[in-house]
């Protein structure tokens, strides 16, 4: 598949003249840096704004680069899956792009059409020329009056007196409606999305006029937020004010402003998703240097992910009879090694010839699930929002090819249960019993012939009925053998069998399989599916010849495409791409008024 781009102009006269480019491969480059595939020239078109990919023959890839935004059928999206005959029509900047298929061979035509004019480059002296106001307006300082009076009566004495007017119940509706209009010049800005329910009740924020927002106008309604940590804890974490800062943090202290107020962080009135802060700077402030201001902490100093982050440190299981479950975070660096109760060799199953040869005698149903060999999706499956890992199920997963079938009978095939030896010796003695019972007593007569039986006859029953139950219990006692023994079934995944016995059953170390080695971040499976990566690009599962192995990638790895110091290949990453700071984890405290109120009470402000 190629690329075929196709610039339109329209010259006097209604003539259109195209200029043609064929790019010999799957996707190209859009924007106004001279290195990009298609070069846009229009200061409104990002320097690396988006690149098209073509995924087949009637479907391509629209993705736009760090925050830039790409305009599909008049909705701003960063990425889309287009149909080549869908007709779609995109715009960057002032160019308008439509794609449709180029020819029969499979090959995309991308057509590029400027339909605004584009941005004007002005030098300094025509900026001078254009915004200057000398020759044409008053005096500066009559204007500054005028200005101000009309300032002050407009958007001052206008609110004041009107808002006092309209409480009047004489009042005309007019007033009351001019009221509320000059009211909406004191707005700095449009309300946060999740706060569209306020747009007309504005003491739910602010309680007292001329006041600051207060912490227990937002605990209101947000009572059962969770706070990043402990309030002292934090309050001590704080760093000390430097430079320009210092001024400001004074005025505060002087005006009983609280330090750390939510509305330190979320600011309000700044559009649909203003009140959600994204500045990594928030969280650097505090956890740059934080050993040195909170000595109590176990946190790692961080400022940045690509130069000053610890590696990881998954937290992994080290004793799988611990009860309740319990798992360790040991950093990567160390070499950890997990102890989950469970063998498991991954290269193995992944290309072993043996597998290869037990995949073929699998019935054709079967082995059209796997194909020729076993693939990493054929066991893991993410959940419904494409970010953890399914926990794995022997009956779901294993059971292909690791049968736990005993017997076959009345074309009937008996399977062991899983997971619990008790219960496995439950079904072999219901098994056995029922088999040598009919072996050895075959049909029970009726009732009345029962009765008519001797008294020699019966105690010959009642020898055959115990020798059955005997003959049952030798058979469960030597098959429970042979399933737990060296080379028994269970012990190909359960290597370790403890010695003592319940009810004369072995006792099999408990399965830990961690779901979350990062249960401090969030990270999503389904966004990391993009491009060539597969799941061993990061996880060196075919190398892997024991289940002890922790198989979660480095920091190194994520750095690859995570780094911003590589320049344009790198993806924008701050804290909160991987990090809450308002955590779910029961674990952590709940930011309760009181909670709060107490640390205020006894920390700086």
């Amino acid at each position: 598949m190629g690329i075929r781009v196709e610039f339109i102009k329209r010259r006097p006269g209604g003539r259109i003249t195209v200029r043609p480019t064929i790019y010999d491969k799957k996707d190209v480059t859009l924007g106004r840096a001279t290195d990009c595939d298609v070069f846009l020239s229009d200061l409104r078109v990002g320097l690396y704004h988006a690149k098209l990919t073509q995924l087949s023959a009637n479907k391509a890839r629209l993705e736009a680069n760090g925050d830039h935004r790409v305009r599909v059928d008049g909705a701003q999206v960063r990425r889309r899956e287009i149909g080549l005959k869908d007709g779609s029509t995109i715009r960057i900047g002032p160019y308008k792009i439509a794609l449709s298929p180029a020819d029969n061979k499979g090959d995309m035509l991308i057509t590029i059409e400027l339909v605004e004019e584009p941005t004007p480059v002005r030098d300094k002296r025509d900026e001078e020329a254009v915004f200057t106001m000398r020759g044409y307006a008053p005096d500066k300082r009559a204007s500054a009056w005028v200005l101000l009076s009309l300032i002050a009566i407009v958007f001052l004495a206008a609110p004041v007196v009107l808002h006092f007017r309209a409480k009047d119940p004489e009042t005309p509706g007019l007033a009351a409606h001019l009221a509320m209009t000059t009211n909406q010049t004191w707005l700095a800005g449009s309300m946060a999305s999740s706060h569209a329910n306020l747009t007309e009740d504005c003491r739910s924020c602010h309680v007292t006029p001329f006041e600051r927002v207060t912490d227990a106008a937002c605990l209101s309604c947000h009572e059962d937020m969770r706070d990043h940590a402990d309030p002292h804890a934090m309050l001590a974490a704080m760093p000390d004010h430097k430079g320009a800062d210092i001024v400001p943090a004074a005025l505060r202290k002087g005006l009983s402003i609280p330090e750390r107020r939510c509305g330190s962080c979320h600011f309000e009135h700044n559009g649909p998703t203003g009140v959600i802060p994204s500045d990594a700077q928030l969280c650097v402030d505090c956890h740059d240097e934080l050993d040195q201001r909170f000595t109590e902490t176990t946190l790692v100093n961080v400022s940045n992910f690509a130069r000053r982050h610890p590696e990881f440190s998954p937290a992994i299981v080290l004793d799988p009879e611990a009860e309740p479950p319990e798992t360790t975070r040991i950093s990567l660096v160390k070499h950890p090694k997990e102890n989950n109760g469970l063998t498991f060799p991954h290269d193995l199953h992944l290309k072993d010839e043996e597998v290869i040869r037990k995949l073929e005698t699998l019935p054709a149903n079967v082995r059209a699930r796997y194909g020729d060999e076993l693939d990493c999706a054929d066991c893991h499956e993410t959940d419904a929002a494409g970010a953890l890992i399914k926990p794995i199920e022997m009956e779901e997963h294993c059971s292909d090819c690791h049968s736990l079938a005993f017997a076959a009978s009345d074309d009937e095939v008996r399977n062991l249960p899983h997971g619990e030896p008790t219960e496995v010796r439950r079904v072999l003695e219901d098994f056995y019993l029922a088999q040598a019972t009919n072996l050895l007593l075959g049909d029970r007569p009726d009732t009345l012939l029962e009765r008519q039986l001797s008294a020699e006859a019966r105690a010959r029953r009642e020898r055959l009925r115990a020798q059955a139950f005997a003959d049952a219990k030798k058979n469960t006692d030597e098959m429970i053998a042979r399933i737990f023994s060296e080379e028994g079934v269970c012990r190909k995944c359960h290597d370790n069998v403890d010695p003592a016995t319940r009810q004369g059953l072995p006792e099999l170390t408990p399965v830990r399989l961690t779901t979350h080695y990062l249960p401090m971040a969030h990270f999503n499976h389904a966004d990391h599916m993009t491009g060539n990566i597969k799941c061993q690009t990061c996880h060196k599962a075919e190398t892997s010849a024991s289940s002890e192995d922790v198989l979660m990638p480095s920091i190194t790895v994520c750095r690859a495409c995570h780094d911003d110091t590589a320049g344009r290949t790198a993806i924008a990453s701050d804290c909160l791409t991987c990090h809450s700071y308002h955590d779910e984890d029961e674990e952590t405290p709940l930011m309760s008024p009181a909670g709060l109120r107490s640390a205020m009470s006894g920390g700086r402000r």
